[in-house]
């Protein structure tokens, strides 16, 4: 047993947000801006243009936009706990979920 890991300490915390995209152009501007700002190699820099401008629902940049840094972000002000690792996913929705669905 000393080589097992303990897991009864670690807890997995589960966040569904769901945004409503208002200006798609905007907010791939501003992935843009942030692309932009970044130290890439150009390679690299127009890959990732070229995925934020093809994809009409603003996913990829939202994607851009938010790092697992910003998720860990959430808990860094609770000092009992050691964020050990964030993992974002954006996909597209069906819309807002009703009361029922909730």
């Amino acid at each position: 047993m000393g080589n097992q890991t303990n897991t009864g300490n670690y807890l997995r915390v589960s966040l569904d947000l769901m945004v409503e995209v208002t200006d798609t152009e905007a907010l791939q501007n501003a992935a843009l801006a942030d692309l932009r700002a970044r130290d890439l190699d150009a390679e690299e820099r127009e890959a990732q243009q070229d995925q934020i401008i093809a994809d009409a629902t603003g996913a990829t940049a939202l994607r851009w936009l938010i790092s697992p840094d910003d998720i860990l972000g959430l808990v860094d002000r609770i000092l009992e706990i050691d964020p050990v690792e964030a993992v974002l996913e954006i996909s597209e929705s069906e819309g807002v979920l009703s009361p029922e669905q909730s």
